[in-house]
């Protein structure tokens, strides 16, 4: 696998809005449909926070004090940073550089947790769901937010041919051709629906429910820290 931390600086710049062309339009509703599956939080953390899209939807929905957001990626993060002071939310979401298989906090310190596309680009992915669930509070939650590909048999194979001809094509229009075929075949390889819920009990989740979104190409999984 590319070394992530390169990836994601590389395409930070143009990180939204290829996300919005290659959604074609609806991942902030992915995202806000994540959060709103985790009702009310004091303290989140947001992990592969990228341009802190999640982080700014749970301050606005969780009724969250403070969010803060974590990411390998210092472009990603520089760019966060503008986007929360156009937004008047600094002092509300605090960004932090690092990895999620070694989260730099506290055991039981958040009342949940996110991450939305990331855990597929982790170096470790049981390591990292062990990290949130040690960081999360005794019935906290957990909420990932991952592509899959769909079950059905036509539009599933079309999915994943539009996926491997688009992504690259688009990226290769801003010099980051590599980096999104990285991101394209990422997608099958990595466990999806009951493998990946077997990840997460591996890692001492609970598994409240598997939310499947527009034909099955994202699922929400939902955790719960059960001690």
């Amino acid at each position: 696998m590319p070394e992530t931390k390169s990836i994601f600086n590389t395409v930070a710049k143009r990180y939204d809005i290829l996300n919005t062309i290659f959604s074609l339009g609806i991942d902030r509703l992915w995202r806000k449909r994540l959060v709103e599956e985790l009702g009310n939080a004091n303290l989140t953390l947001d992990i592969a926070t990228g341009t802190a899209g999640v982080a700014i939807e749970a301050l606005n929905k969780l009724n969250s004090q403070l969010v803060i957001g974590i990411d390998l990626s210092g472009e990603m993060l520089e760019l966060a940073q503008k986007k929360l002071e156009s937004l008047e939310a600094n002092g509300k979401v605090i960004l932090v550089q690092g990895a999620a298989e070694n989260l730099p906090f506290k055991k039981n310190t958040f009342d949940a947790v996110t991450i939305a596309f990331g855990i597929r680009n982790t170096v470790d992915p049981v390591k990292s769901l062990r990290e949130m669930n040690r960081v999360l509070r005794s019935g906290g939650k957990l909420g990932v937010l991952e592509f899959s590909v769909p079950q059905n048999k036509v539009f599933g194979p079309f999915y994943m041919s539009y996926l491997r001809s688009l992504l690259p094509f688009v990226g290769s229009i801003f010099g980051t051709r590599k980096e999104y075929e990285y991101l394209a075949d990422s997608i099958p390889k990595f466990p999806q629906r009951e493998s990946f819920i077997m990840l997460m009990k591996e890692a001492s989740f609970g598994v409240e429910k598997a939310i499947e979104l527009t034909f099955g190409t994202v699922i929400i999984y939902i955790g719960v820290k059960e001690n």
